[in-house]
């Protein structure tokens, strides 16, 4: 009789999780009944749920024999655990509490709609997460990044980032009709389906974007970042497919190459350098530059002001001292 290996057993996990036979599994058809909710009703987006999915099914493998009443509290609690430990027991405490994140969404789900009793996922403590400084881009690392790029599109592209803090999925999904030139705005479609106006201020921009509207006279559904391929006699762009958003990391770390500041693709030297810091980035030069955390948190998206103060906008002990430096001004003037 044939020995099931590890990594046999790992391979043949990832295979169902792609070819989504973990459906197959009790577990596995609620899986698929909240994933139909929550991209038809409650209107997720492809890339939520991937992520989604991705948990889920690992549950449902997990414990294939189980239905839902098996995962009842406080026994499911438990089994939870399990599964928990196993496959997330030695990753961040970041991706830990996503994945408690997303359990605890679909057993409310089950609760409220498949009449399970209690969720499980509930009694999971958060996990508590490191402080990890992220710093902000420099303003020449800002300036030189958005001044070394040879093609527009790619140029408004990277300003989007470093200046007005948008996320990798919201420039993948960025198209020439969301930009309004008669209010100067441009519409993002954020995070959780959420939409936010943003007003592009920097009339170099609008003048860059008329220019590339006047020369590749692209349709309102063509996005802004266009997919590419590389052929002998230089690069062709396809603005009408985009870009997925897993390949936009590829995309900044090749404009961050064009400037300089990165190697190549085969260098193995592209780390370090995270688009999302750019969003640390802005967050932090409207603090400095205005002390409005609330402009910064509408900038951002962030639903509450608390993730923008703690996490994002960056305030250093240099910043602290021209505070202090300023109130002792003030008071020699009084005096």
């Amino acid at each position: 009789m044939e020995t099931l290996t590890l990594a046999a057993a790992a391979r043949m996990i990832r295979e169902a999780v792609k070819d989504r036979s973990y459906r197959a599994t009790p577990l596995g058809l609620e899986v698929a009944r909240y994933c139909r909710w929550k991209r038809n009703e409650w209107g997720a987006t492809d890339a939520t749920m991937r992520d989604y999915e991705a948990s889920l099914a690992k549950l449902a493998l997990f414990h294939a024999d189980l239905e839902l009443s098996g995962l009842e509290p406080p026994v499911g609690t438990e089994r939870l655990r399990e599964c928990w430990d196993h496959y997330w027991g030695e990753r961040s405490a970041r991706t830990r509490a996503k994945v408690r994140s997303i359990w605890v969404d679909f057993f409310d789900w089950a609760v409220r709609e498949r009449g399970m009793r209690g969720n499980p996922a509930r009694a999971l403590a958060a996990p508590k997460r490191r402080d990890v400084r992220r710093d902000p881009f420099s303003a020449s690392f800002v300036a030189q990044v958005i001044a070394a790029q040879s093609y527009l599109p790619d140029k408004l592209g990277v300003i989007l980032i470093l200046r007005y803090a948008l996320r990798r999925a919201e420039i993948s999904r960025v198209r020439f009709g969301d930009f309004d030139f008669e209010r100067r705005q441009l519409v993002v479609a954020g995070k959780g389906g959420r939409v936010r106006l943003i007003p592009i201020v920097d009339e170099a921009f609008w003048r860059d974007l008329g220019a590339v509207e006047l020369e590749l006279q692209p349709a309102r559904t063509d996005f802004l970042l266009a997919g590419r391929r590389r052929l002998w006699h230089g690069t062709r762009y396809y603005h009408s497919r985009g870009l997925k958003p897993r390949s936009v990391h590829t995309w900044w770390y090749d404009r961050l190459e064009e400037a300089g500041l990165a190697g190549d693709r085969e260098s193995g030297t592209r780390v370090g350098l995270h688009m999302h810091r750019g969003r640390h980035t802005v967050a932090t030069d409207i603090l400095r530059q205005t002390g409005n955390i609330v402009a910064a948190q509408r900038l951002l998206g962030h639903l509450d002001v608390k993730t923008t103060v703690d996490a994002y906008a960056q305030f250093d002990a240099a910043d602290l001292a021209r505070v202090l430096a300023s109130m002792d001004r003030e008071e020699e003037v009084a005096e």
